[in-house]
């Protein structure tokens, strides 16, 4: 047995050569100070494509620490190439985003020495990349000289040395690089693959896009939920105050009573009849009190059936209102003819949603709210025909199927809008009453685009994502620039969707597509306004 003084035996440490990506948010503090639950759901979103392409890479995060993540790859070329896409695809992600939601990383890499302590790394590899990102612009990325020395010649990639930089707590100074923000998306030496690459970008933000869609659609009909049961509360409340109040008089009368009949008993021998007589006709009137005491409590139980029973009429009523509407937005202008362009609705839950493409080939949408009553308020966010934004507020109502709406954009222009819900045939509604039978298309569906030109066809893969009637999704094109896909599913399956893209020269193209869902299969078709057919495919994700 070794004697205690004896020191243990230690293991020795274990070292790698690593490649180390550093990122944080820019301002983050800022951000936080002035709405933390906003910055907290978009950091999320970031870090969902952060953990995406650095999964594609072959990479793993191992730290991470408030706003900041610490990644390990083992190839300097596969961290530059994964720090360059998810730049990209958070500029992407930052055009959809309000100007005080957009959140910007900072990158820094570096090849390095580091120690291995459990999952954790730890060295002089690991705090280099942290220094190099701590000087690094927002939505930028800066390597040290050992990783330029494993990249140069094997990227396609325009580099600019920033020279000899000293940094807090490091030894000696480090040879620096900063990539030009002109190289968002890096090409891989291989041929092939890129396409599989661009789908897996555009589901990731389609899919954050659509939770923060989806969790806005949530937060509104919390809302209205919320004003409907502070309201039943109050009523609730009203009758339990009368029902307590009829039987706090009912255990005041009945104690009366028995103090009566007790003090009747005690003298009942020394009074006449006439006392008696008396004392007889008060027990009546108390015994009367009695009991319209017990009819009050009735017909207070009563009337607190009749409010829950009216709350749930209310609830029925409110949803008698979903469905897909089809119609159109009308401009008002008293010297020119009104200039009209379809828009499809989805009625759910009180929720109104839509969308369409403006002139401005942006994508322009309509929410708002329906009442018990029918009373429906609508905002609209577009733009004009320069891409700058406006916006317009209607009110209308929902009557026998039919929605209208009128109001005015922000210039004062007016605007009104009709729709119709749409009809669902007799075979068709024979196998689908069930109110929310478009919430049973919800779900992410991985498919494919398809040129029909007889001399060439082409195709490429898109992913979509489908909430409460709406589809969205969206790919790059050949032009290198955000193409888009949106429309609507109606609740016996019929879809509408319309594409906007960029031909290799970079101009806008459109197209408009019809088809249905069927067992989980989206099939559509249409023509392209250029001239051409297109067609598309998808399955449901598992």
């Amino acid at each position: 047995m070794p004697d205690e003084s004896t020191p243990q035996n230690k293991q020795p440490l274990e070292r790698r050569l690593a490649t180390i990506l550093c990122a944080d948010v820019a301002d983050y503090s800022r951000m936080m100070a002035s709405n933390e639950e906003r910055a907290v759901r978009v950091f999320r979103g970031h870090r969902e494509i952060f953990e995406s392409l650095v999964n594609l890479h072959r990479g793993r995060i191992f730290n991470t620490a408030g706003d900041a993540l610490l990644a390990e790859f083992n190839s300097a070329v596969e961290a530059v190439r994964c720090a360059t896409e998810i730049q990209a695809a958070l500029r992407t992600r930052n055009e959809h985003l309000a100007p005080e939601e957009k959140m910007q990383f900072r990158i820094g890499i570096n090849l390095g020495d580091v120690i291995v302590q459990g999952g954790d790394l730890l060295g002089d590899g690991v705090n280099v990349a942290a220094r190099i990102q701590t000087a690094t612009a927002p939505g930028g990325i800066c390597i040290s000289g050992s990783v330029y020395d494993q990249i140069q010649n094997k990227l396609s990639l325009d580099f600019k040395l920033l020279g000899e930089q000293t940094y807090k707590n490091i030894a000696k100074p480090v040879r620096t690089y900063t990539i030009n923000e002109d190289d968002a998306v890096t090409t891989p030496p291989r041929r092939t693959g890129w396409r599989a690459l661009a789908a897996i970008i555009a589901a990731v933000l389609a899919i954050a896009g659509a939770g923060y869609w989806g969790y806005q659609q949530y937060d509104a009909h919390r809302a209205e939920q919320l004003r409907i049961d502070a309201r039943l509360a109050e009523q609730m409340a009203e009758q339990k105050q009368a029902t307590e109040q009829a039987q706090h008089a009912a255990e005041e009368a009945k104690r009366e009573l028995q103090l009566q009949t007790q003090k009747l008993a005690a003298e009942e021998g020394k009074r006449s009849a006439q006392e008696r007589a008396q004392l007889e006709q008060e027990h009546k009137r108390i015994e009367a009190e009695k009991q319209a005491a017990e009819a009050a409590k009735k017909q207070a139980d009563e009337s607190q059936r009749t409010v829950s029973t009216a709350a749930k009429a209310a609830a029925t009523m409110a949803a008698s209102h979903d469905g897909a509407y089809s119609g159109q937005l009308c401009n008002q202008s008293p010297d020119k003819a009104p200039a009209c362009w379809p828009v499809a609705l989805v009625v759910s839950n009180g929720v109104v949603e839509g969308s369409w493409i403006s002139s401005a080939k942006k994508t322009a949408r309509i929410r708002g709210t329906v009442a018990d009553d029918g009373l429906i308020r609508l905002n609209l966010a577009g733009w004009n025909q320069s891409g700058a934004p406006k916006k317009a507020s209607l009110m209308g109502r929902i009557v026998d199927g039919a929605i209208t709406a009128s109001g005015q954009w922000g210039n004062g222009s007016g605007i009104a809008g009709d729709w119709k819900r749409t009809q669902v045939s007799a075979s068709e509604s024979a196998t689908n009453d069930a109110p929310k039978l478009a919430v049973s298309h919800d779900g992410a569906y991985g498919g494919r685009l398809c040129n029909q030109f007889p001399s060439k066809p082409q195709c490429w893969r898109v992913a979509l994502v489908v909430r409460n009637g709406i589809v969205e999704g969206s790919w790059i094109s050949n032009a290198q620039k955000t193409a888009r896909v949106s429309g609507t599913v109606a609740d016996n399956g019929l879809v509408r969707l319309n594409l906007a893209t960029w031909t290799p020269s970079g101009s806008p193209m459109e197209a408009n597509l019809f088809g249905r869902i069927v067992d989980g299969s989206i099939t559509a078709s249409g023509d392209w306004k250029t001239g051409g057919g297109v067609k598309g495919d998808w399955r449901r994700t598992p």
